[in-house]
């Protein structure tokens, strides 16, 4: 990451008013609510009820076993996330294979791990009923990490669906690149299966739902953006989109009703057609267009396929400027403005929501908000830009800001994530497990020195 501005003293501003003028002021007007009790309101999800509208979303750790079932630590943080409060804990991308893996220690589904998996799951149900009397709304994110892959000595092992030169010499989550494979259609609907058995192993482990991940740079993502790629799975929007259907299709022919499918999903890619996906289809133009992914989730919706959370490659980009490549840029142009990427999201979220009413539709960024996430999030819900609140590395930091907004209605500032990026550091940098090193000092702190600053 080259330079994050942060123009903003969220440390001055006393309340949400004095927030809402100092983003009004810089032509950003996020929805915001002083009142934060529409939070606490239950929101259906086919014959399910996820008891309030905020939702922790998938984050790796970077902390399964090698083998691929969950470490410790990763029963340790959920069992933090549902003693939090939220209605909904999005578990974070679970591999389907183990070449699909973007780090030695990202956990794997398979029939070896589902039992420990299952434990996971149920551990931290239990911690959510004895505190609230009721447990989770659980999704399972299920990904294959395509061109993000690596294999178990941190060597990059990309597979592409086609090339992109904005992406090709940046392939691994370090910065790293290694020699691409191009995905045959064979290959593709090998990975289609393993989204399938997957499914079916994430019903025994007992989650209500499972993600089709189609966001960030993985590979299901990637093929929504194919539009170079000759054959069935590239080139039209029929073909770009053939994979997720098949999918969803097959996991409903295995589980009928039985698991509820829902996507994460990128409303825009940050990167210009035909290599970025909901981009104007102009070539090198850095502008959204969100007639593609409109008319995706209006097919997913119909579908039953209802439950929607909108990302990008990371909220801190923009659709505009250089946005995903400025990450990986020197100068001036490689300044990024975290802000006018959150609202950009934002307001693309607003935008597909007006188009697909049907849709229960999760946000994204809130966290770059600090202590007035939760004012966002009301003030989203309330003037129907979304319909549930999602925050990311806030859980990191502060698991029980749910909590805090259910009962003491509001955020408190010395428990926010403070966006240093030092969770970033430890996989970037450390190639080990992380979480929030300023607020969980006790775990992260000592990785954080030994393994970024060599410091052993």
């Amino acid at each position: 990451m080259k330079k994050v501005l942060k123009p903003f003293k969220f440390n001055t501003m006393q309340d949400a008013g004095d927030f809402k003028k100092a983003m009004d002021g810089a032509g950003l007007p996020f929805p915001v609510d002083e009142n934060v009790d529409i939070l606490g309101t239950p929101v259906k999800i086919g014959n399910k009820t996820v008891q309030n509208r905020m939702c922790i979303q998938p984050l790796e750790g970077f902390d399964g076993l090698p083998d691929g079932s969950p470490s410790e630590l990763d029963f340790r943080r959920y069992k933090r996330y549902a003693g939090g409060g939220a209605g909904m804990i999005w578990y974070e991308s679970i591999a389907i294979s183990e070449d699909g893996r973007c780090n030695p220690l990202q956990m794997v589904i398979r029939p070896s791990t589902v039992d420990e998996i299952k434990r996971m799951v149920d551990e931290a149900n239990a911690v959510a009923v004895e505190k609230y009397g009721r447990r989770p709304y659980n999704v399972l994110q299920l990904t294959h990490s395509g061109r993000r892959s690596n294999d178990k000595n941190w060597k990059s092992t990309p597979l592409a669906v086609c090339e992109n030169p904005y992406m090709d010499d940046h392939t691994s989550i370090d910065g790293s690149s290694g020699k691409i494979t191009i995905a045959t259609d064979d290959k593709i609907e090998q990975i289609i299966r393993g989204f399938i058995d997957g499914a079916i192993l994430a019903h025994q482990a007992g989650f209500d739902a499972v993600d089709i991940k189609i966001c960030h740079e993985y590979i299901l993502r990637e093929l929504l953006s194919a539009f170079t790629r000759p054959g069935k799975f590239g080139g039209s929007f029929e073909n770009r989109t053939r994979a997720v259907f098949m999918i969803i299709d097959g996991i409903r022919e295995k589980l009928g009703d039985a698991l509820d499918i829902c996507v994460r999903l990128n409303a825009y890619d940050c990167v210009p057609y035909p290599y970025g996906w909901g981009m104007k289809k102009e070539e090198g133009v850095m502008e959204p267009d969100l007639t593609e992914p409109i008319k995706l989730c209006q097919m997913l919706v119909e579908r039953d396929v209802r439950l929607i959370n909108l990302s990008t490659m990371m909220p801190r980009y923009q659709p505009y400027g250089r946005g995903l490549m400025a990450e990986h840029e020197e100068g001036p142009e490689a300044e990024i403005d975290p802000y006018k990427g959150t609202f950009s999201l934002l307001d693309a979220t607003r935008q597909i929501k007006e188009a697909v009413p049907g849709g229960v539709f999760v946000c994204t960024g809130l966290t770059w908000l600090e202590q007035f996430g939760g004012n966002v999030a009301a003030g989203g819900i309330k003037e129907g830009w979304f319909d549930i609140g999602g925050f990311g590395r806030q859980g990191f930091a502060y698991p029980e800001f749910a909590r805090d907004l259910l009962y003491d209605k509001t955020m408190y500032r010395n428990k926010c994530c403070i966006l240093c990026d030092k969770c970033y550091d430890l996989i970037q940098k450390g190639h080990c497990q992380t979480g929030c090193v300023m607020r969980d000092q006790a775990i992260y702190l000592k990785l954080y020195r030994e393994n970024v600053m060599n410091k052993k």
